[in-house]
């Protein structure tokens, strides 16, 4: 019990230490990049950590061996490539979509990694005697990630149907980007040009989801635009949800290496 509530700790410090760190710093240096790769590269090797084992799995047991799609898919260049790109993409949404968060989000990012590491201990638990070992935490890590997201995305959707639009959507496209490119601002160069990109996009799928109300009348292309919105914002919702229980599960490693 005591070994459970110290990774609580560990790990509930390690996620705030990291996002509360960029979001003081990000205006004044550009060390505060710093961040956004600790959280590229945690998110990265837990994709890649993964990918590399199931790779061979894909090829021998889905593809004839000399296909092209079972090169690709065992290709380790590709592979590294293709979840560094996703991970990139994750991560700034991640501390771009951090700067808004709100009282019930911060609450909910406790609520969710404490529920991550009860989930991960009872999958650890219960299939200790199923899994190899060699593959047991990774298992576990990847299990509660999937289980975690039937709870994270709902409540993002929520939050998304039933939240205030931000107060840079104008009727106008381009006065709504613009508006939005000066509500962040930092004295780094690569940071604000980051943050503009992130901001911009965001802003120009909030613009579409509101004029689709007014404008769209084809149902089929205000739910695209709807499920876009969702599809982008659920990047930043996906990936912290990763980068939790990656935090949880290189935490066990490392409790565990103390413990022998």
């Amino acid at each position: 019990m005591l070994i459970s509530i110290k990774r609580l700790i560990a790990s509930l410090l390690t996620v705030f230490l990291i996002l509360l760190s960029w979001i003081i710093s990000y205006k004044y240096h550009c060390i505060a990049l710093l961040f956004p790769l600790i959280v590229w590269i945690l998110i990265s090797y837990s994709f890649i950590e993964l990918k590399m084992q199931e790779r061979h799995c894909l090829r021998k047991c889905y593809f004839q061996k000399e296909s092209l799609l079972a090169r690709l898919l065992a290709s380790r260049f590709m592979v590294i490539l293709f979840y560094l790109i996703v991970s990139t993409m994750m991560s700034i949404t991640i501390l771009s979509s951090a700067m808004e968060y709100t009282q019930i989000w911060w609450l909910y990012l406790v609520i969710h990694t404490f529920l991550s590491l009860i989930l991960y201990r009872i999958i650890l638990s219960l299939t200790a005697s199923i899994v190899k070992p060699s593959y047991h935490k990774l298992f576990a890590r990847e299990w509660t990630i999937n289980g975690m997201t039937f709870l994270i995305l709902p409540f993002f959707i929520y939050l998304a149907l039933n939240g205030y639009a931000p107060e840079y959507l104008k009727e106008s496209f381009i006065e709504t980007i613009e508006s939005a490119s000066i509500t962040l601002y930092s004295s780094c160069t690569i940071t604000q040009k980051m943050l503009i990109w992130s901001k911009e996009l965001d802003a120009g799928l909030w613009w579409l989801v509101y004029s689709s109300a007014e404008y769209a009348q084809a149902r089929w292309l205000k739910a695209g635009i709807w499920i876009s919105f969702i599809i982008y914002n659920s990047l930043a919702v996906l990936g912290i949800n990763r980068l939790i229980v990656q935090i949880i599960y290189l935490i066990d490693i490392l409790f565990q290496r103390k413990k022998l």
